[in-house]
């Protein structure tokens, strides 16, 4: 797949499994070690482990490190949908903003958080680096829900 050719669709595909609870990724978007940073800290600095141990890096980096996350969001915010806005393809990156909503886990607030998505890709469309940005009082909001029982 070209940089931009099925990057759309494999998106859409993404959300619409994440909305089905289901963990499913389309073949080739990620691979073993596709970084996930979340508001400028990599994924695997946050799981309070050694960030360069192997197994911290086989959990926090690609597909695993997709599902470990999604798993925990959805525990978080059991309800949880994700919704997409424009995405804009420049070469070899691309930016969207999701729109997450739900019910945290021991609350009856509702989230509405906008997160925004920039993607960094290989020529052939592996996504190399998942960059979200996310308002951090959400974010803390989204901590303490995966806390709760």
């Amino acid at each position: 797949m070209g940089a931009a050719q099925g990057l759309i669709p494999a998106i859409d595909e993404i959300i619409e499994n994440f909305n089905k609870r289901r963990l499913d990724l389309p073949d080739g978007l990620f691979d073993r070690k596709t970084q996930f940073i979340v508001n400028g800290s990599p994924f695997e600095t946050l799981l309070g482990a050694n960030p360069n141990d192997p197994l911290v890096l086989m959990l926090a980096r690609g597909p695993a490190g997709y599902r470990f996350t999604a798993k925990a969001l959805q525990h978080a915010i059991p309800d949880a949908t994700v919704a997409r806005g424009d995405v804009t393809v420049a070469g070899e990156t691309a930016a969207f903003q999701l729109w997450l909503s739900g019910t945290p886990r021991g609350t009856t607030d509702a989230i509405n958080a906008l997160v925004s998505v920039n993607l960094r890709l290989t020529p052939d469309g592996v996504v190399q680096v998942v960059d979200a940005t996310i308002d951090p009082a959400q974010l803390v909001s989204i901590r303490d829900a995966r806390v709760r029982h």
